[in-house]
């Protein structure tokens, strides 16, 4: 048998832990407790692939903001202002998509920053749940604005639930949920506040704006509504032709026309066309749209 090396002879330690990743590699080393350093290590490569998911996300909501402001300046070159009212509406539902993204990679960033300070395995706990019930309170808005991204925004939240309980299980019981619930405004607070600085200072206004903008509730789901009082017409298919000639709705009728309107049309309400197509004058469907705000199905802003 061959003589060992003198360096593993004298006990190195960055030998010695090459050994001892590869022996927990083959499943010999024991259960060896990792180190807070080790965890720490850990849950930063984690989150650098979240960061790295949210990034994708972002980059395909700042390409459809780009595209759609493009659209409302060739509209407007072409003298069609009110369909380029409807699309600046939309181009405000994106950027309030975008900056909730925007917010969920700062929360990833600051996150990866406080656990270069960290100093316990309490501490580590606690700056994770932080960051856990902060992306909570991102993915309950993101939900109400855009559905379609609430997959996503679970699976972020389902690694993080992960993380914390593969690294610091054992000292949730002592820390504060008063703390990580005010830590955790806090902190989402700053991640707003930096994304909503970043979209003005890298994605103008659009020169033209909706008449009135509807935003969506919590209580329930709805686009972003743009009301362009003397829009171009709205595709047929979406109108339903049994209402065209019949009495005039009123009432919750009108109500339930105006909210299924509003999801045909991707956000979107054009009174001209609406007023035309059941006989019904502006005055009536803005009484009807704040009745609708006042159930909580949308919220004017």
């Amino acid at each position: 048998m061959g003589a060992i090396p003198p360096l593993v002879q004298r006990g190195d330690p960055a030998v010695a832990a090459i050994v001892a990743r590869l022996l927990q590699a083959l499943g010999l080393g024991g259960n060896q407790e990792p180190s807070l350093h080790e965890k720490i290590d850990q849950v930063i490569v984690k989150l650098e692939l979240i960061e790295d998911n949210v990034a994708e996300l972002r980059y395909k909501f700042e390409k459809r903001s780009r595209e759609l402001f493009e659209k409302v300046i060739t509209l407007l070159r072409r003298g069609e202002k009110s369909r380029a009212a409807i699309y600046a509406g939309e181009v405000s539902q994106v950027r309030n998509i975008l900056k909730m993204v925007m917010a969920v990679e700062n929360l990833v960033i600051m996150t990866k920053e406080r656990l270069k300070t960290v100093r316990d395995t309490r501490e580590l706990g606690q700056t994770l749940m932080v960051f856990g019930a902060a992306l909570e309170e991102v993915k309950d808005q993101v939900r109400a604005i855009y559905p379609n991204l609430n997959l996503a925004f679970e699976e972020l939240s389902r690694s993080v639930k992960n993380m914390i309980v593969e690294t610091s299980v054992d000292a949730i019981g002592d820390i504060d949920p008063a703390v990580i619930s005010s830590s955790a405004v806090q902190v989402l607070q700053e991640a707003m506040k930096k994304a909503e600085e970043r979209i003005k200072s890298e994605f103008p206004e659009p020169p033209v704006e909706p008449v009135i903008q509807l935003q969506p509730s919590r209580q329930q789901a709805a686009a972003a509504v743009a009301l362009a009082a003397a829009a171009g017409p709205a595709p047929a298919a979406a109108i339903p032709a049994s209402y065209r000639g019949r009495r005039k709705p009123s009432g919750e009728e009108l109500e339930k026309l105006v909210l299924d309107y509003i999801k045909q049309h991707n956000g979107f309400l054009d009174i001209r066309d609406f007023t035309a197509t059941y006989n019904v004058s502006k005055s009536e469907v803005l009484r009807a749209l704040h009745s609708l705000a006042e159930k909580g199905l949308i919220a004017l802003a």
